[in-house]
């Protein structure tokens, strides 16, 4: 691995583990989670800070603002964040769940939009979210080893309170043009299960797949 590669590397390390590594005992915890030396670690974080990757605020390291905005431009398909907005604003109102539309990467699932629910609930819901690999949505994208009592037909997967105490999950998958695919996942509170609105979930995947063809040049 060439130097700048290797200074690449490790930023992106750095970056990932920031909002995993908590506020006591940060940069230990960034150390252990990167692999990288506790020097290399303040060095990697100084010259993030120098290009407003992150900043420190209130004694601790956090991601910069500029980020989201960047965030914001990312999606692995043109014109499907704009597709998929009046989307899950509709599945929203009628499930009251909250609703997203997460995409995969070797190992990561992200939220690439995200809206609130009506219930409070025990996950980071925003745009830009990591979600565990156990959950609903990277179960549909083929993150983890499951039962196959998560598994639902037509390709889709439940959260029954599997991954957070108090938290159900219904996820489909949505395809993309070119081959590839999202998943498309509410989370309720669990005295009203996510699952309950499986159909609902399910035509608002068809619809949007539907958009999306239908945008193609």
């Amino acid at each position: 691995m060439t130097e700048s590669r290797s200074v690449v590397d490790g930023a992106f390390r750095v970056l990932r583990a920031l909002p995993l590594a908590g506020t006591d005992g940060q940069v230990a915890r960034i150390v252990e989670l990167t692999g990288l030396p506790r020097p290399t670690v303040h060095r990697m974080l100084d010259q993030l800070h120098a290009v407003n990757a992150v900043e420190w605020r209130e004694g601790r390291w956090a991601l910069s603002a500029d980020l989201l905005g960047l965030s914001r431009q990312v999606e692995p398909v043109t014109g499907l964040r704009s597709a998929a907005s009046a989307v899950i604003q509709t599945l929203r109102e009628q499930t009251g769940a909250a609703v997203s539309l997460v995409t995969g990467s070797g190992r990561s699932f992200v939220a690439l939009e995200m809206v609130p629910g009506r219930d409070t609930l025990p996950i980071d819901a925003r745009s830009g979210s990591e979600m565990p690999v156990t959950t609903a949505a990277a179960i549909v994208l083929g993150g983890g080893r499951v039962t196959a009592a998560r598994r639902r037909p037509f390709g889709a997967a439940v959260d029954d309170e599997d991954v957070f105490p108090g938290l159900t999950c219904y996820a489909v998958p949505v395809r993309l043009p070119g081959g590839r695919r999202a998943a498309l996942q509410i989370a309720t509170a669990a005295d009203r299960p996510a699952e309950r609105s499986a159909a609902v979930v399910h035509r608002a995947a068809l619809t949007l797949e539907r958009r999306l063809a239908s945008a193609r040049p």
